[in-house]
């Protein structure tokens, strides 16, 4: 076991939550176990995927709300999770790369999580909550240390001859027990702390961040022995969308980081496959453990009195549009899966109706009647929870992301920054050059019921009001007009 495990088992064997600890009224407040999959777009069977085998996100999804149309901020893990974390859009936290912290620019904002441990509640993240990088964690948001430092790209491999000292392979198929991997041991850490609250009297704030299907994609073998599907995509899938711009795309640089990875060109068929196939082992793999978490939730019988809200930080691109992985503000990037299940709401089913990450935040302490600190910028989905068709819900999700690649981590400033908005049946993206008050590079997109965009519509006839529209939303977001770009 290594020097981190250790410390996590050692931190999770002290704890003592002392009875009169936090709230001492017993069942009063309600208990948050909330679940974030890295990197997961809605490839899930509640979602309609025809292959993916996702039993127990299903049944979730079955007793519970399931959100179709939920958008992140911004298709990259730190600001998305960091937007949905504080409640504020990328650009009003000033987070819309992986090298800033937010409490850089907003040294006093209160976290969700923080909000909850400072209403009482024994505040715990286990897993990959916030970005995890050297230095990026906010031990101010938790009631003890985070567990686990996911960073550590290593520790991602269960065989030795992948344990390099950075990226290795892009897969690893080990026949090895769940635990192998840092996702089981989140979820053996977790269902711990489910005991020691069962036994503790105090409400509790569990954040749980599951890893898969974050590259490297690497599971235990019996999960990939699930699947007995070729995974070869459509030609069609595969082709850029017509006149789209050079802008909206880019090189696949971090898939391309890893050993088996051509540095330039396309994959050859055989890792292409393998890359997909690899995708719903890492889903089935992590599915489990979210069953093995809920299930001694259950057992317990502490679900009664626990909301389970389980999201994807954003979505993901699978070879689809010419792109691999994220980093973009197409539709396959920015939609992700979102399941929210209350024990006091006995409404079931879908809402289709356009929601945002930045909603979660405020809808979560409105189910558990917590009033903000800090100023939110979303809006609470209660209403809709209660009535999936109510009339005065914006149904608009604005996301953005930057050019060029390279600015990821910070180092560089970016030169374009493009800001999308997302309508009931189009997606527009403004880019606007660094300095500039009006895009220069447009997209407009129809989508309707479609998962991906097509052909690029910018200067057709028959949408110039569509165009017009949205082009002056973007503009107002990009302004910070907010409350002008959702009217």
């Amino acid at each position: 076991m290594n020097n981190y495990r250790s410390l996590a088992v050692c931190v999770l064997t002290s704890l003592v939550i002392p009875a009169n600890a936090g709230n001492k009224i017993e069942n009063v407040k309600p208990n948050v176990l909330f679940i974030a999959v890295d990197d997961l777009r809605p490839n899930l069977g509640c979602y309609g995927d025809p292959i993916a085998i996702s039993p127990n996100i299903d049944k979730l999804a079955s007793q519970g709300i399931v959100f179709t149309h939920a958008y992140c901020q911004e298709a990259l893990c730190s600001p998305s999770r960091t937007s949905l974390l504080t409640g504020r859009r990328p650009d009003e936290i000033g987070v819309v790369d992986q090298g800033t912290h937010f409490r850089v620019k907003h040294p006093n904002v209160i976290t969700l999580p923080q909000l909850f441990k400072l209403n009482g509640y024994h505040s715990i993240s286990i897993g990959k909550i916030f970005h995890f990088k050297k230095g990026y964690q906010d031990s101010i948001s938790w009631s003890e240390p985070e567990m686990y430092k996911t960073g550590i790209k290593k520790e991602q491999y269960a065989l030795p001859e992948h344990r390099t000292d950075g990226k290795s392979v892009s897969t690893e198929c080990a026949d090895l027990d769940d635990n192998a991997y840092w996702d089981g041991q989140i979820a053996d850490s977790t269902i711990q702390y489910l005991h020691k609250f069962k036994s503790g009297h105090i409400p509790f704030f569990l954040a749980v961040g599951f890893l898969k299907p974050h590259l490297p994609f690497c599971a235990p073998k019996k999960y990939w022995d699930l699947y007995s599907e070729n995974f070869d995509l459509d030609a069609k899938l595969r082709q850029r969308p017509e006149n789209a711009p050079d802008l909206a795309f880019h090189h696949w640089e971090e898939l391309r980081g890893y050993t088996d990875v051509p540095r330039e060109g396309p994959l050859s068929p055989e890792l292409d496959k393998r890359l997909r196939h690899g995708y719903y082992a890492c889903i089935s793999y992590v599915d489990a453990q979210v069953g093995k978490v809920i299930n001694e939730l259950k057992r317990l019988g502490m679900d009664k009195n626990t909301i389970i809200v389980l999201w994807g930080d954003h979505g993901y691109h699978l070879g689809e549009q010419d792109l691999w992985h994220k980093h973009t503000n197409f539709e396959l990037d920015a939609r992700a899966p979102l399941i929210l299940k209350d024990p006091d709401i006995k409404k079931k089913g879908e809402i289709h109706q356009i929601v945002e990450f930045v909603d979660i935040y405020p809808t979560i302490i409105d189910l558990c009647n917590l009033k903000p600190i800090t100023s939110l910028s979303g809006h609470s989905m209660r209403p809709l929870l209660n009535n999936n068709k109510f009339a005065d819900w914006t149904n608009l999700a604005f996301n953005e992301m930057f050019r060029p690649y390279k600015a990821i981590n910070g180092k560089i400033k970016p030169t374009y920054m493009g800001y999308a908005v997302r309508n009931d049946n189009y997606r527009y993206v403004g880019w606007f050059k660094t300095g500039e008050d009006h895009p220069s590079v447009e997209e407009l997109y129809f989508l309707g019921n479609s998962r991906m965009e097509t052909k690029n519509l910018i200067g057709n006839q028959d949408v110039r009001s569509v165009e017009k529209e949205l082009r002056q939303r973007v503009v107002d977001y990009e302004q910070k007009n907010y409350s002008k770009a959702y009217k």
